[in-house]
């Protein structure tokens, strides 16, 4: 298992102690991995093409020796998350998806996106999908080109939740057929009106908030009110020292992303894709679950279809009782698991891994199978 600083330091409500200096290595020193460790890394970036790459985008890189033989997946997080999301300290043996697919066999990059945690921060009109879509088409490039890690990367995929998946992992995928495969969760083609406006009215400025504003961020970063998230983005099942430790480890929203996003939400980009598609979603999730469209996989792929093509061989996966965060929720290995079997199947843990994708295969059997919890995890937590 990786070894952090933070996980020795952090208790139960000891999550102030995360704001602690990250190590910046130098992306042409990076050292490669030893069995189940990780690095940190800094990758110079620019927000659009022509522009100097004066900001840095943070990510930590684990998985097992040898580094250059993994799948590498990086992992994208959504509005106000950082890396943090994908890699909980707290109760890590359930709520870490980098433990549960590091020990799989893949390789992780956990990045935080331009504008979140340890990465630059530019003025706020800048952070927009545009300029979130070009960042982490410079990650990719840095993978392959051996400037992450130290060694070239050859099978790459993208995990996204949220605004980072519409907002810059379909983007990218859109664009590039050289990718081993997609995942996307919290994110459906859909949109709650009366979620949306709630989460619209928990924004106040950063500079406001008891944990972000000695960070000196500029103007134009935003954040949720204290006390909101509970109700935005979990279900009652939730453990409620994980709500404290998402409030406590909170980020941001530019008004640039805040102004994009919609339009991402909606739009048609997910058709270009040409590669495999797996897509997640909490049964309750509050953002995105409108009617019943979220109480099987069979309905979310009958509204998810018609965004993506034949190529894309999408199959799809509704973690029962569980909201919009649907790593934070207690069920989370039940999703984590999901998608280490469906990246084994489509994409496989290694280079030299054979994946034959079967439309009707084993695993929409299996995906359908672990859907049978759903009426009794609503009878319980609704």
């Amino acid at each position: 298992m990786k070894s952090f600083l933070l996980r020795s330091l952090l208790t139960l409500f000891g999550a102030s102690a995360y704001i602690m200096q990250p190590l910046v290595v130098d992306v042409a020193e990076s050292a490669s991995l030893t069995t189940s460790d990780c690095s940190e890394v800094q990758l110079p970036v620019a927000l659009a093409p022509d522009e100097p790459k004066q900001y840095q985008v943070y990510g930590q890189l684990c998985g097992q020796s040898p580094l250059g033989e993994r799948t590498v997946q990086v992992l994208v997080s959504g509005t106000t998350y950082s890396h943090i999301y994908w890699d909980v300290p707290y109760q890590p043996e359930n709520y870490s998806y980098v433990d549960a697919l590091t020990e799989a066999g893949y390789a992780t990059f956990n990045i935080d996106r331009i504008g979140i945690g340890r990465s630059s921060h530019p003025p706020a009109d800048q952070v927009t999908v545009a300029s979130n879509t070009y960042v982490l088409e410079q990650v990719v490039q840095g993978l392959r080109l051996g400037q992450i890690g130290g060694i070239p990367q050859t099978r790459i995929m993208l995990v996204g939740f949220s605004s980072g998946a519409f907002g810059s992992v379909v983007g990218v995928a859109s664009q590039d057929d050289d990718l081993a495969g997609v995942i996307l969760s919290g994110f459906l083609h859909n949109q709650n009106p009366d979620w949306l406006e709630a989460f619209i009215n928990s924004f106040y400025p950063a500079q406001l908030d008891p944990r972000l504003g000695e960070q000196n961020l500029p103007n134009g970063y935003l954040t949720t009110q204290p006390g909101t998230r509970g109700e935005l983005f979990y279900e009652p099942n939730a453990d409620p020292q994980v709500i404290a430790f998402d409030e406590a480890t909170k980020e941001t929203v530019t008004t640039g992303e805040a102004a994009t996003n919609a339009a991402a939400i909606f739009a048609e980009t997910s058709k270009l894709i040409r590669v495999p598609v797996f897509l997640a979603v909490g049964q309750y999730d509050g953002s995105f679950c409108t009617g019943n469209i979220c109480e099987s996989a069979e309905n979310v792929a009958a509204l998810e279809a018609p965004f993506f093509s034949p190529e894309a061989n999408l199959q799809t996966f509704v973690l029962p009782g569980a909201g919009h965060s649907l790593n934070l929720h207690p069920n989370a290995p039940e999703w984590f698991e999901a998608a280490r079997q469906w990246s084994d199947q489509y994409v496989g843990t290694t280079t030299t891994s054979e994946s034959v994708p079967e439309p009707s295969g084993e695993f929409g059997l299996l995906t359908l199978t672990a859907l049978g919890a759903v009426l009794r995890w609503k009878g319980r937590f609704k």
